[in-house]
């Protein structure tokens, strides 16, 4: 994934509020202020500078005073918490995961709302399991309202929560050339040491176990030497150790390229021209920024069907879809895909799907929806 310049040190860059500012304009405290490997909470609060919300991003130890001292109409906007909560410590976890619900509970308590945007339906890295479950389930409850991006990423939700009573869907917008045109497929393998006469697998974006890189590994090896092409690994590793474990993985297996290494913005459109598809193993999912990238940067998708992503991707259309978990299956859709003779026509189909989920009209549900939440109550 990408990465932006984290300014949050300084309250007076990281705030701004509108030309058409009220008497009482809404102030909206998003946390985290910035996602430093993503552009998803720039274009979303980009997209209402013009509008009556007052967007507040500043880094917690500013905002929680902020939110517990300040008066009139406040809200909460949580998108990602759990490096508030989660540690490997479980005496650690429990310390912070009751921090956090404490400090929650007082804002709500001071008449602040709270908004989650559920972009997860558990902790990535879930070392605890009954403390990650306890928090997402106090944090549904005590919230005014939960943002799902899809309908079934609300059944996931309810599946394992109970029920989202004040519940309203918002899509996640797309990426559609955000960063350049996409490139030249030849041009591109070339700059980046990847051979042009074979198919090219990508997977990109943080390495992390809950992505079940190992499953891809393990698929791919499957695949007939002769016509499964190359499969690129590549991004920065927050363990070290699980890299290593990866690339070990790799020794008995011709033609994986595991690369510890960060994608900077203005190489990302290469990557993604240089790959035939853009392959997603994940153990679960509810929304995939990558996702978003590869349809939006026309590029196929062998993803698990998950109800999400099955609204997105159908199978033979924008890509092909496999059992979660299930290494045979991946290995399936692979050669379904390399036996596809119209990648391009597929790529197409993706961008297409893309193209529909704009950031101005997501910008624009996301601020009715603040305008409901302190006008009901």
């Amino acid at each position: 994934m990408t990465k932006k310049q984290d300014n949050s040190d300084s309250r007076e860059t990281m705030t701004h509020t509108s030309k058409q500012e009220t008497h009482s304009p809404i102030k909206v405290y998003p946390l985290p202020p910035q996602l430093l490997t993503s552009p998803y909470l720039d274009q979303l609060y980009t997209h209402m500078q013009e509008t009556s919300i007052d967007i507040r991003r500043l880094r917690p130890r500013h905002a929680i005073p902020e939110l517990l001292l300040g008066r009139g109409k406040r809200i909460l906007h949580l998108h990602f918490f759990d490096e508030l909560t989660q540690h490997l410590r479980q005496w650690q976890t429990i310390l912070r995961s009751c921090g956090f619900l404490a400090i929650l509970l007082l804002l709500r308590l001071r008449g602040v709302h709270v908004l989650w945007t559920a972009h997860n339906i558990q902790p990535h890295e879930l070392h605890h399991p009954f403390w990650g479950f306890l928090v997402y389930r106090l944090v549904i409850r005590w919230s005014t309202s939960v943002i799902a991006h899809s309908h079934a990423a609300k059944d996931m939700l309810e599946a394992r929560y109970g029920p989202l009573n004040h519940c309203t869907i918002i899509p996640h917008g797309s990426y559609v050339n955000m960063y350049g045109p996409l490139r030249d497929q030849s041009a591109s393998r070339t700059q980046l040491n990847l051979p042009n006469a074979q198919p090219v697998f990508l997977n990109f974006g943080t390495l992390r176990p809950y992505k079940n890189l190992e499953m891809l590994i393990d698929a791919f090896a499957k695949l007939p030497v002769t016509a499964r092409g190359t499969l690129l690994i590549i991004g920065a590793a927050k363990d070290q150790d699980y890299a290593s474990a990866l690339q070990e993985r790799t020794h008995t297996v011709q033609n994986v390229i595991v690369r510890n290494q960060f994608i900077p913005d203005d190489e990302l459109p290469q990557y993604l021209a240089a790959a035939d598809a853009i392959v997603l193993p994940y153990r679960t999912m509810l929304t995939s920024g990558i996702l978003w990238w590869a349809m939006s940067y026309a590029r196929p998708v062998v993803a698990p069907a998950f109800g999400p992503v099955t609204e997105l991707i159908h199978e033979g259309h924008e890509g092909f879809l496999f059992t979660p978990g299930n290494t045979d299956s991946l290995r399936a859709a692979l050669a379904r895909l390399l036996s596809n003779p119209d990648l391009s026509s597929m790529g197409a189909a993706s961008l297409k799907v893309a193209q529909q989920f704009a950031w101005p009209q997501i910008a624009a549900q996301t601020t009715q929806l603040y305008q409901d939440i302190v006008r009901e109550t």
